[in-house]
């Protein structure tokens, strides 16, 4: 019992499974106390769903071996596909939707015989086509968007074949033929023989580029060397100025200092001088008047 759980334009989600001769639906989440719908009483095999339109459909084998395709809303069940009197068995039954149609690929299989691979659109009339034929396997399809184009991939999920299609119009298939092995072999040789002359032409770019680096590295060696000197003899040479400023500085205020001093110097001897004339002064009055008192206490 394998689940198809689809999602609707709403967001609801569906899930349909078939079980003994019954195929079921429900909504999900399955809550408690609901109940699968069954859909279908006389299910026999493949079982297969698509979304159309907002509608989920489903295509499957019925008990009388006829292909029956039904919705889950209101449109009414069609058999698409009879064995009639020719023993045909129908099998890997699967609903394909691209673009704006619907189509069931479908394997038919005689007695004797090896199954091809066809295709239909349930929706329409008298579209019908032949994918390919005389290949026997059980073949799963899929699509492709390659190219600005639709392709069909079909595999055989028994011998692990594949086989690839463009899909040109609605039923019409061309074949893409795969490349053989030698073909591959070589193609294989070839592409390494480019890459080899490639690495060895970036390996030459390689050395090229390494030289051109490192003389790009010496002239910048160079001219970072020229510029220190440059910049060595700036500063030596401003320096060499502010020490000549500092030091003509430092002059001009060594001869005002001593300029200075020596006023300094001579003020203070004018001073001593004339300290002692003063003294010399005061001795001769001291001398005189002094003298005079003396002389008088005698007499």
């Amino acid at each position: 019992m394998a689940y198809q759980i689809f999602e609707m334009a709403d967001g609801q989600r569906v899930a349909l499974y078939a079980q003994g001769n019954s195929i079921f639906s429900c909504l999900l989440p399955f809550m408690r106390g609901m109940t699968p719908a069954e859909v279908k009483a006389d299910y026999l095999a493949h079982l297969s769903a698509a979304v159309f339109r907002d509608t989920v459909c489903y295509v499957y084998e019925n008990l009388e071996h006829k292909v029956v395709i039904d919705t889950l809303g209101a449109s009414p069940a069609r058999i698409l596909l009879s064995d009639g009197t020719g023993g045909y068995g129908f099998e890997n039954l699967q609903l394909v939707v691209r673009e704006n149609g619907l189509y069931l690929f479908y394997q038919v299989r005689r007695k004797g015989e090896k199954a091809g691979l066809y295709v239909c659109m349930p929706y329409r009339e008298n579209v019908w086509g032949t994918v390919f034929e005389g290949e026997d396997g059980s073949w799963q399809v899929e699509l492709l968007a390659a190219e600005g184009q639709t392709q069909l991939l079909c595999l055989d999920r028994r011998g692990g074949r594949l086989r690839l299609y463009d899909w040109q119009q609605d039923a019409e298939f061309v074949q893409r033929r795969f490349m053989e092995e030698a073909a591959h072999e070589k193609q294989v040789e070839a592409l390494k023989a480019s890459w080899q002359e490639e690495k060895a032409l970036l390996e030459s770019g390689k050395e090229e580029l390494q030289a051109e680096a490192m003389a790009k590295l010496g002239e910048f060696q160079q001219e970072k060397e020229e510029r220190m000197i440059q910049c060595r003899k700036e500063y030596e040479s401003r320096v060499e100025r502010l020490r000549t400023e500092y030091e003509g500085k430092l002059s001009q205020c060594r001869e005002g200092y001593e300029a200075q001093l020596e006023r300094a110097k001579q003020q203070y001897n004018e001073l001593a001088q004339t300290a002692m004339k003063l003294q010399q002064i005061g001795r001769k009055w001291r001398d005189k008047y002094f003298g005079r008192s003396e002389e008088k206490e005698n007499v």
